[in-house]
């Protein structure tokens, strides 16, 4: 059975993303938790995702323009901290125009067994966007993986302001399809993403040491930091 959602993202919710080093997430990781509570509606766990562009790469090339508007498309899953994989696959696009995001989302027939081995060539891939151009039909007319990649996603609540914040460390680029990009993997990112989502633009002041850790405030592609990486291209 095949779950479509179709939304708007929550526009009085404020998102401010810091970048860390790769060295510092260790500590940073112990201390959001020391000042923080566990989300136990999420537990830790790793995240899995298949970015999709066209053959041309137009959706990169948005994104390194800062083109007005702008679209992400991937499928996700997840697994638990020892490594098995949940049933569930979605496919996910975000797009952009300025300031305004919606996002798009479809559960998929398919389990994660059912991807989790398959080589990123293999046409099959197609089909799995098919739910999702049903309640996103801008999409472009031909997509197809470029790159796989996971990370450990941990899901905190910030009490005072009743905030979410995650971090996403350990980001490792594990496979890429060979008709598109050539590199070697698995490779991984030198940095963790600290995000921090909040009815306030601002970190509440029990978050505001986050700075000691070599944290720097910014916007982080994953899809593109990790072509980069693989590719040892900079723009």
């Amino acid at each position: 059975m095949v779950t479509p959602e179709a939304r708007p993202l929550e526009s009085l919710e404020f998102e401010s993303k810091y970048v860390v080093p790769f060295s510092a997430a260790p500590s940073l990781l112990s201390w959001v938790q020391s000042v923080c509570v566990a989300d136990r509606s999420v537990p830790p766990g790793s995240v899995h995702t298949v970015y999709f562009d066209t053959p041309g790469l137009a959706l990169l090339a948005d994104k390194i323009g800062s083109n007005y508007l702008k679209a992400k498309v991937r499928l996700r899953w997840y697994s638990d901290p020892q490594g098995h994989a949940g049933a569930a696959v979605f496919a996910e696009a975000k797009f952009r125009v300025g300031s305004r995001r919606e996002k798009a989302r479809a559960r998929l027939e398919v389990s994660a067994a059912d991807v989790v081995d398959r080589p990123l060539d293999d046409p099959a891939w197609v089909q799995c966007l098919a739910p999702l151009r049903q309640i996103a039909p801008q999409l472009p007319a031909r997509l197809e993986p470029i790159l796989r990649l996971r990370y450990r996603r941990h899901r905190l609540l910030e009490p005072a302001a009743r905030a979410r914040v995650t971090v996403d460390e350990t980001i490792i680029v594990d496979a890429l399809n060979p008709a598109r990009l050539h590199g070697r993997v698995p490779a991984t990112l030198p940095c963790a993403v600290f995000e921090y989502k909040g009815a306030g633009r601002e970190l509440p002041a029990r978050l505001a040491p986050l700075t000691r850790f070599g944290a720097r405030r910014g916007s982080l592609s994953k899809y593109l930091a990790c072509y980069q990486l693989v590719t040892r291209t900079v723009f």
